[in-house]
C-alpha cells in the first residue's frame, strides 16, 4: 500500500524547509527533527509543522498551526495554553497573524524560552 504525501500550504512548506539555526535551539539539545502534520479537520487547522529538540534524555518540541483567520489562532493558541501536563511537562502558546504557535518544555522556563526561540524562527522563515 501506498502512502500519498500531502501537500501543505506555501507557508507552512516555507516553514519546514528553513533550518533551525543553533541559535534558535534550546540550550542542551543538539539534534532537530522535523515533522509535517495533515490538516486538522477538528481543529480548524490548514496544516501544522512540529519542531522536535531532542537531547540524550529528553525531547522538547514547537509546533506551528495554520489557520484560516487570527482569530482562529489565537482562539487555538488560547486553547493550547490552558493544556495541564501536570509535574512532566509544562505548555505555552502564542498567536503569530494566522499561525497558533505552542511549545512543551520540562520547565515553565524552559518553555518560555522556547516559545520566544520559536516565535524567532516562524519570523525568520517569511511564513
Amino acid at each position: 500500500m501506498f502512502v500519498q504525501m500531502q501537500t501543505l500550504p506555501p507557508a507552512l512548506e516555507r516553514l519546514a524547509k528553513t533550518p533551525v539555526l543553533a541559535s534558535e535551539m534550546p540550550s542542551g539539545f543538539s539534534r532537530v527533527k522535523i515533522v509535517r502534520l495533515a490538516p486538522n479537520p477538528t481543529l480548524g487547522t490548514l496544516g501544522a509543522v512540529r519542531v522536535d529538540f531532542v537531547s540524550a534524555h529528553t525531547i522538547e518540541s514547537a509546533s506551528y498551526a495554520l489557520l484560516r483567520t487570527n482569530a482562529a489562532a489565537l482562539h487555538l493558541a488560547q486553547t493550547e495554553a490552558k493544556v495541564n501536563g501536570g509535574s512532566l511537562v509544562r505548555v505555552r502558546a502564542a498567536a503569530v497573524g494566522r499561525f497558533a504557535v505552542a511549545v512543551a518544555a520540562e520547565t515553565a522556563a524552559g518553555a518560555s524560552s522556547l516559545l520566544h526561540l520559536a516565535v524567532a524562527h516562524l519570523r525568520r522563515s517569511g511564513a
